[in-house]
């Protein structure tokens, strides 16, 4: 697609997906993706032609929009984003079966999963500094959209899978999962010791720091699920290794596993005073 084409059939509202919430006024409201924001403040009209910045007072158009996301400047990069490979414009089949699957409260219209192969995931991947050939031996890529279209867009993002059929679902701009939830096991490597971690994209940062895969992973994918990884760990010998998040949710899984388990070695502190492993890997990049 080139620029003009952009303007003519994409929104903001396309771009961002699903807005925290709805002003009287009608304005969408999100964080502004590229930057920290406690407060959200990006606002986009009832049309999605115009977003404004109400903390700096930018504003600008869905261009404008994708160059501050991409932290860019360049027309390339945008047409880029919008690739048949990395957006919703895509002409590529997916079984896009119209069931409902619950994602934090709200239903899908639509949901299917198929290859990794988004430009703008694998962007948002190394922006979490992941090493991408890892990540494709893990996550599979999720087009979804929250109403009926006609146009045969969609949204996207990485979809890791569950013991139970769920996805955790993430990008750039949205963090969501599908029902049922349960926990994640890569328990294939015979010999080798068992990292638990609370989210997968600090199983992928361990396994960039490592290198390669060397160890096998049980991912918790929410605290609430400890229980169902403890009774896994039971059933299994060999060397366990506890590496949850440094915050007060991480310290107590941590606890009920060692309760359970007293064998088990919590490693957490290698990576304080990140809060998780991702975060430890971000600020070791830079």
């Amino acid at each position: 697609m080139n620029i003009e084409q952009i303007k003519e059939q994409i929104t903001c509202l396309d771009y961002l997906g699903k807005p925290l919430k709805k002003t009287r006024a009608g304005w969408y409201v999100y964080r502004c993706p590229w930057k920290e924001d406690k407060n959200p403040s990006l606002n986009v009209t009832p049309n999605g032609k115009v977003w404004k910045d109400l903390s700096t007072g930018a504003t600008g158009g869905i261009i404008e929009l994708v160059q501050m996301c991409l932290n860019t400047k360049g027309f390339s990069h945008v047409c880029a984003e919008f690739s048949s490979s990395s957006f919703s414009m895509s002409s590529r089949v997916f079984d896009n079966e119209k069931k409902e699957e619950v994602v934090e409260g709200t239903a899908f219209h639509s949901f299917s999963v198929g290859p990794l192969q988004s430009k703008g995931l694998y962007a948002y991947l190394t922006n979490r500094c992941i090493d991408t050939h890892i990540a494709k031996l893990f996550l599979q890529e999720a087009h979804y959209s929250f109403q009926e279209r006609q146009d045969g867009r969609y949204l996207y993002a990485l979809a890791y899978p569950n013991e139970k059929g769920g996805y955790e679902l993430r990008s750039e701009f949205f963090k969501g999962s599908t029902s049922p939830k349960g926990i994640s096991t890569h328990l294939g490597l015979k010999n080798a010791s068992t990292v638990v971690f609370e989210g997968f994209f600090d199983m992928l940062s361990f396994a960039t720091l490592s290198g390669e895969v060397k160890h096998n992973y049980i991912i918790l994918n929410s605290i609430v699920n400890t229980p169902a990884a403890t009774e896994v760990l039971r059933s299994m010998g060999g060397k366990v290794y506890l590496c949850l998040d440094n915050d007060d949710g991480g310290e107590k899984a941590t606890k009920q596993i060692l309760d359970a388990l007293p064998s088990a070695v919590d490693i957490r502190s290698r990576f304080a005073p990140a809060k998780d492993v991702n975060e430890y890997l971000c600020n070791l990049k830079k």
